[in-house]
């Protein structure tokens, strides 16, 4: 019996990074799911939150795919936005017009206003819009704010040349900002609560990964330290929220250690494995339209009692990820269009 999981790099791509976007993205779209499904007992829907900590993976893992993208080929700051804006803010756009054709999703008398801040991005600044048009929508504003600093992070990193100093400084920035946001009172409203600063600390640990990897190291983590990590971790975050409004400041450490560990020992299930390894192809596509399909699926259906709930949950889910496998091939071909066009 095999009592490791191992973590290394194929030539320069690594799985087990794969594999975790693909789990964080599944397990963020079945918490979505639960609260369209009214019968579902609040004690459960309260328990599936603990899927939400999958946006703490997805930080690490595009610090990781970023910077080993990087560190294969150094480019400058216009085009790193270029790469962007192509792969990650046309899809978004895209979906965010779709949605304002559909009445569910957004109805109040300012949804042109709210379109525009999402077409330039200045729904960052202002809550009511935030998360307009999808609850999911916050992250695209917090992963622009990475991206506007990615670069000069990469500048600072080639720099400092010392990886515990790095992760250091980067870590002593979120603690200062969760200090400074929580001694306001803001900590609890999205656009201040979900500010880069917030999650800094956790793309800087990626960029330390994907230097690690990029040169050639590999882990083997013992599948019970991997237990007893995802329970303490997971543990901690429950009790830190519950306990006191003030070490709440502080969650985010122990959820990124839980949440990961637990889904690092639940990769040695090969169904599980395989499954978020293969989603994770078009896992920011799943993310962009999970929400639009459960909107609309129990809009139109309206299922009553918690069987026909979870069956039209299931199916949600299942025609999120169709649509979503389709929609990147879609983007595909879009952006190899424009990219033809642009030579």
């Amino acid at each position: 019996m095999n009592f490791y999981i191992n973590i290394t790099s194929n030539n320069k791509k690594i799985e087990a990074i794969d594999y975790l976007k693909g789990f964080s993205i599944f397990t963020i779209a079945l918490m979505h799911v639960l609260n369209f499904m009214p019968s579902i007992p609040s004690t459960i829907k309260t328990l599936s939150s603990i899927g939400g900590t999958g946006v703490h993976v997805f930080f690490l893992c595009s610090g990781i795919g970023l910077y080993t993208s990087y560190l294969k080929q150094k480019i400058g700051y216009v085009e790193f936005l270029k790469k962007r804006f192509f792969k990650i803010y046309i899809p978004y756009i895209i979906i965010v017009v779709i949605s304002f054709f559909l009445p569910w999703l957004y109805n109040r008398s300012d949804k042109v206003t709210a379109l525009l801040s999402h077409i330039f991005l200045f729904k960052m600044f202002f809550p009511q819009y935030e998360e307009s048009f999808g609850t999911q929508f916050w992250f695209v504003s917090t992963i622009f704010q990475m991206y506007a600093i990615f670069i000069p992070m990469c500048w600072f990193k080639d720099k400092v040349k010392n990886n515990k100093l790095f992760v250091c400084i980067f870590f002593g920035i979120s603690v200062i900002w969760w200090f400074f946001s929580y001694s306001l009172g803001i900590s609890s409203i999205r656009i201040w609560g979900s500010f880069c600063l917030q999650y800094i600390w956790e793309f800087a640990i990626g960029f330390v990964l994907a230097d690690a990897f990029y040169n050639g190291k590999s882990y083997r983590i013992n599948k019970l330290v991997l237990f007893v990590s995802a329970i303490v971790g997971i543990g901690l975050q429950a009790v830190m929220a519950v306990l006191s409004d003030s070490f709440k400041v502080l969650n985010d450490i122990p959820a990124l250690i839980g949440y990961t560990s637990l889904a690092l020992l639940l990769s040695s299930i090969p169904f599980i494995k395989y499954f978020c390894y293969k989603i994770s192809a078009f896992s920011y596509e799943y993310f962009l339209v999970h929400i639009l399909v459960f909107t609309v699926v129990f809009h139109v259906v309206k299922p009553q009692g918690i069987l026909m709930q979870c069956v039209i949950g299931c199916i949600s889910i299942i025609l999120a990820l169709v649509l979503a496998y389709f929609y990147c091939k879609i983007i595909k071909i879009i952006n190899n269009w424009l990219s033809k066009y642009q030579k």
